[in-house]
């Protein structure tokens, strides 16, 4: 019976586990542009219809930037290189949504937004490694048990 029920477990975590890793780039994507967008509303002071608009633009751009990372990883000249592309035609967007004031006060803090963007990526990918770490060993655990 016992083996009956981690032969079920395994499965479904073999299930959950596929399922997860094709929405990944979407959840991170999302977590991303909702993270950056909710700094620039409050930095920016934007009211609903810009803070919407503003979210749109930033979640397009954040699963752009996430693939390109995703695929190319390793090659960061290449990253750099197709990230700034599309950082190009966000501030093009942006310009069109943002007041002249608020545009020159997102203008001149891009370099800070996109600092704000790799440590969220970092904290992130830190969080994702210890839940990895987490899970192997409770994996582990679960393993040596069934044994006994």
């Amino acid at each position: 019976m016992k083996k009956l029920l981690v032969i079920t477990l395994m499965v479904f975590g073999t299930v959950y586990g596929a399922f997860a890793t094709g929405n990944n780039v979407t959840v991170i994507a999302e977590k991303r542009a909702n993270h950056l967008t909710d700094q620039m509303i409050r930095e920016l002071r934007l009211n609903n219809y810009q803070a919407n608009k503003i979210r749109e633009i930033n979640l397009d751009v954040a699963a752009q930037i996430t693939e390109i990372e995703q695929k190319h990883e390793g090659n960061e000249q290449l990253i750099t290189e197709k990230c700034k592309a599309v950082l190009a035609s966000r501030d093009l967007e942006f310009e069109d949504i943002l007041s002249t004031v608020q545009y020159n006060d997102y203008f001149g803090d891009r370099k800070v937004y996109s600092k704000v963007d790799r440590e969220f990526m970092a904290s992130l990918n830190e969080e994702g490694s210890q839940n990895l770490a987490t899970n192997e060993k409770a994996t582990e655990n679960s393993t040596a048990s069934n044994v006994n």
